[in-house]
């Protein structure tokens, strides 16, 4: 998990020395800011829907690496061994932990959806306001906000 995180750390550190500091980077950042928050503003539900996957892609990384991690552990336990029938059940384990993934993937999309379907428009409408302002001060500004 160190490994994941100090990949994402250093690509994000790349990604900004080679565009966050671009004038062109911080004009197309600051429209796209504006449009999608006018957007969100004219339709909520767009924002609502944006949120449920900023928060599903939050989740879902930890839960796909432990699942890759114990298919992975338990291929590599069957196939240690001599016996055709330990490399056969741990292929069938390995399916139905990647079943499990799909399945436990699915059920947390839906109980977030209910959780997120409870945010009251004047909260959705203050994020597409929020963005918009930031947007608008990228422009105005000319350089990264956050």
């Amino acid at each position: 998990m160190y490994m994941i995180s100090f990949i994402k750390k250093w690509f994000f550190k790349l990604v900004n020395f080679l565009f966050g500091k671009s004038k062109i980077f911080i004009i197309i950042l600051g429209w796209f800011l504006v449009i999608t928050g006018a957007i969100f503003l004219l339709n909520p539900q767009k924002a609502r829907n944006k949120l449920l996957g900023h928060g599903l892609g939050f989740l879902k990384g930890p839960l796909l690496f432990i699942t890759i991690y114990l298919v992975m552990l338990l291929i590599s336990l069957g196939w240690n061994t001599q016996a055709t029938v330990l490399k056969i059940l741990s292929l069938l384990g390995a399916i139905i932990i990647v079943k499990l993934y799909f399945s436990l993937k699915k059920k947390t999309y839906q109980k977030l959806a209910e959780k997120f379907a409870l945010i009251p428009m004047p909260v959705l409408k203050s994020f597409a306001y929020i963005q918009i302002v930031v947007g608008g001060l990228m422009l105005i500004l000319q350089r990264r906000i956050w």
